[in-house]
């Protein structure tokens, strides 16, 4: 073969990806650390948050068969208070409701209770979850529905783990499949009592060089590692942040077209099948109070607790914390 056809060959190569569809990634990067830095300025810039949003949750319980209930109009609620510590626990809710007075679903954290939870009732269909800040994860917990201290990731705007040397840590690989580039940022901790580490999520970010660096898609690992929940993460949107005391001159972002999947394995259950949230009018004004993210569940809804509860002591053990 002259040298050129082989020119004319390699061009045609070359060209393949693309007439596919599927353009090669980047040979640019950034380091984790930039990433990082650009990622938690964004999300140290919005203390506080109030958002309208347009519901749907796909529910199979042991109650009844799988069931969809839309909210059909930005009749729901997310609000977020951060709380002292940068990486929470917070103040935090996600309120489904058919009407301003007709609550049907909450899933949250309160930093004054220190508790975080789940609850729904839909007609008869009802239960609730809850477990203490400074026991989750512990070994024999009952996994939750959605998890409320994970949950807040799917917004983008709680800052990520930067210490070097510290837990929790984040780590990255890369992901070079032409047409989904993507730098994967890992979030590593310790699991109570244990002290295993775990990895807890995946948070995919566009590798580009002409896209934003956003989050698009994230992965929530069980600590068997499995990925039982998945968001995809759309639609980037500016929060108003005119009401704070010295507000950034770019408005942060974050998604607003948000759409959570189960994965489920045998053995595990999945009553959240799905959920789609639509939000709108994301504020930074400080227009409602902490207090509406306290766990007060219906009366009538079962409660679970999430942690197994305590071991009984053994003999030895009893005669040791005898006086």
């Amino acid at each position: 073969m002259t040298r050129a056809a082989w020119k004319i060959l390699l061009a045609l190569l070359a060209a393949l990806p693309a007439a596919g569809g599927c353009a090669p990634c980047p040979e640019s990067l950034v380091p984790l650390d930039r990433l990082l830095d650009d990622y938690n300025a964004n999300a140290d810039a919005i203390p506080r948050l109030w958002a309208r949003v347009e519901m749907s949750i796909t529910l199979d319980t042991p109650e009844s068969p799988a069931y969809t209930w839309r909210s059909g109009s930005p009749t729901c609620l997310v609000l977020l208070g951060k709380g002292p510590q940068r990486f929470g626990p917070h103040d935090f809710v996600l309120l489904g409701r058919e009407t301003a007075a007709v609550e049907l679903f909450r899933t949250g954290s309160s930093v004054r209770q220190g508790l975080y939870y789940v609850w729904y009732r839909f007609g008869r269909r009802g239960r609730a979850w809850t477990g203490r800040h400074g026991s989750v994860g512990v070994p024999g917990s009952m996994p939750l529905p959605i998890d409320p201290m994970q949950l807040l990731s799917i917004l983008a705007v709680c800052p990520l783990p930067t210490e070097p040397g510290q837990l929790p840590a984040a780590v990255v690989g890369m992901q070079n499949t032409p047409g989904d580039c993507a730098y994967v940022v890992t979030v590593v901790d310790r699991q109570p009592v244990t002290q295993r580490l775990l990895l807890q999520r995946e948070i995919f970010f566009r590798w580009s060089d002409a896209a934003p660096r956003q989050p698009y898609k994230i992965n929530f690992l069980d600590d068997a590692g499995r990925r039982i929940l998945t968001a995809h993460l759309k639609r980037y949107r500016p929060v108003d942040v005119s009401e704070l005391d010295d507000p950034p001159k770019v408005p942060p972002v974050m998604p607003t077209d948000i759409e959570i999947v189960s994965n489920p394995f045998g053995g595990v259950e999945a009553f959240v099948r799905r959920i789609h949230l639509v939000l709108s009018e994301m504020t930074a004004e400080d227009k409602w109070d902490r207090s509406a993210c306290d766990f007060r569940p219906p009366a009538g809804v079962g409660l679970t607790p999430v942690e197994p509860p305590p071991a009984p002591s053994g003999d030895g053990a009893a005669k040791g914390n005898a006086p």
